[in-house]
This record gives C-alpha cells, structure tokens and sequence, in this order.
C-alpha cells in the first residue's frame, strides 16, 4: 500500500475560498470565507483530525476581500483552535471603496494579536513553508503596487513528493498569471483557480503554461438558485474554461461535489468529493451525503 503523504481540501462554501492543508498529522488554512463560514471551517478540522483540539501550523489570508477573510474572526477566537503564525499581505489602504472588507482585513489582524500570532506581512515572496511532508512556497508576494486587491492576491505552491498544486486565491490578469506561471518550473497536478473562474482569470498563455491535469473551481450559487448543480456557474468565465479543455484537463466545480479533496500518495493523486452541501436559507447548514459521486462540470 502506498503511503499517504499529504491532501488538500476545497470546501464547498459556495464563491468563496476555504482551503485545508494536511500532512503527516500537521494542519493549515489558506482563507476562510465570509462570516458565518467559521464553525463549519472548525467542525470539518475536528473531524479531519479526530479530536476537538486543533493547531493550525500557519494560516493565510490571501488578500483582503470578505469572501476570503470573514471567517477568520470566528476561528481565531475558537478555544480548540491553535495557530502557529500568520501570513498576511501589507495593504496599505485595503479596498478604500469598500468598508466591509477593510474591517475584515483589520480583523485579522486584531484576532491575531489578541492570541499573540505573529503575522508576517512583508517580503513574502517565495517564503517557504513545511507542513508534514508538504512544502508551501508564497508565490505573488512583493508589496502592492496600486494594482488590484484580486490581481496582488497571495497564492501557494503546494508540493508534496512528485505532486505539484497551484493555489491561485483571486489572481487575475493575463501579465501578473505569466509572471506567477515563470516562477513555476514545469507543469502542475492540480490548478485551484483564479477569482472562482470568472472571465478574467485562467488566461491561455497561462493554462499552456502550467497544463494542469486538473483544475478546481471554487464556485457555487446554493443561496441563489434552486439546485445545487451549478455546473456552469463557470458560464462567466467560459474563456478560461476552454482555454483548459483544449489542453485536456479536467475541471471539477466546489458546489457541484460538495467540495473537492485531492488525497496525495507516493506514487499517486486521487480526488474526491467531500459531499457536504451547503442549504438555502437564512444560515449555512451543512449536510452529509453519501450518493455524490465526483462529477466533472458539464460542457455548456
């Protein structure tokens, strides 16, 4: 039997990022959604590990936006829940057009210092992370430059034996995806796209680049519509989409399989669906279900 080395799990929490790391009995977090997605976030560490006590070996805050920070609050005041250091972005005016996601950057910052976690902030770029046997490179890291939240947002080089994962938070724009594509030697396992896969991410130059065999997109519209089959809540961002099919990857959606967890051997990727499914209504509940099987988004 091989041996598990590592596994990557992405939650299903509709168009937002929560994103788990594990290894070797080691945990991470990169983003944590909106509010409300927090004891979810914990519920699903516990059960991964087998025990209400949890420490998190480093979280990240992938850039300042509420669909990737408003659950942090809840977590970092959770008693089970530990956390080595944090990994943070310097944004001198966070967002100065939108209040709401300015307070959630503070947040953060103000849930770390109340537990005393260091927050490192700058020259991020390239800082490499351990976690078990996964080592974590911080990727678009260099101090913003007037450009845009989404387009400066941190993304993670996942590798873990012979498997590579690109983690790319809310990357946009055909130049900043090129130059994160040159500092990557090769191709990757596994591409978790850019701003949930709409139309200004996943360029062409970029998937030749990168070829990932497969592709995550973490969409979902279960408070928007009556289905959870969102398969082509992706129709915004068809270009990428076909960008990727014509190079043969293969793209799974978040809500389509109540998220996404790639299980990482020695000799071996496997991917799974979580089947946990968010439900319409007033707050997030969270369902088990055992007849989801992975499904591959459906072409249009």
């Amino acid at each position: 039997m091989n041996k598990k080395l590592g596994s990557i799990h992405m939650l299903n929490i509709g168009w937002e990022d929560a994103i788990i790391l594990q290894s070797a009995g080691h945990f991470a977090l990169i983003d944590a959604g909106e509010p409300g997605r927090g004891a979810y976030i914990v519920d699903y560490l516990q059960r991964l590990a087998g025990h209400a006590a949890v420490h998190l070996d480093f979280i990240i805050g992938t850039h300042s936006h509420v669909d990737h920070m408003g659950g942090f609050p809840y977590i970092l005041e959770h008693p089970h829940i530990t956390v080595g250091k944090a990994f943070l972005k310097h944004e001198p005016d966070p967002d100065l057009a939108d209040e709401i996601d300015r307070g959630h950057y503070q947040n953060f910052l103000t849930g770390c210092d109340n537990k005393g976690i260091e927050v490192v902030q700058h020259n991020l770029g390239n800082v490499v992370l351990t976690l078990g046997s996964m080592t974590v490179t911080l990727l678009n890291g260099t101090a913003l430059t007037g450009c845009s939240t989404n387009e400066d947002s941190l993304c993670q080089l996942v590798q873990v034996g012979d498997f590579n994962a690109l983690l790319a938070a809310d990357m946009t724009g055909e130049s900043r995806e090129l130059e994160i594509g040159k500092t990557i030697n090769g191709t990757v396992d596994l591409l978790k796209i850019g701003h949930h896969g709409l139309r200004d991410s996943t360029g062409r130059k970029f998937a030749k680049k990168l070829r990932p065999s497969v592709a995550v997109y973490t969409n979902g519209s279960s408070w928007e519509v009556e289905s959870h089959d969102v398969t082509l809540g992706v129709k915004k961002g068809l270009d990428g989409y076909r960008n990727l099919k014509k190079i043969g990857t293969t793209q799974y959606v978040t809500t389509d399989n109540g998220g996404i967890v790639a299980v990482i051997d020695e000799h071996s990727v496997e991917y799974h669906a979580i089947k946990e499914f968010t439900q319409k209504g007033d707050s997030l509940l969270y369902e088990r279900r055992d007849d989801i099987v992975l499904r591959e988004i459906t072409p249009p």
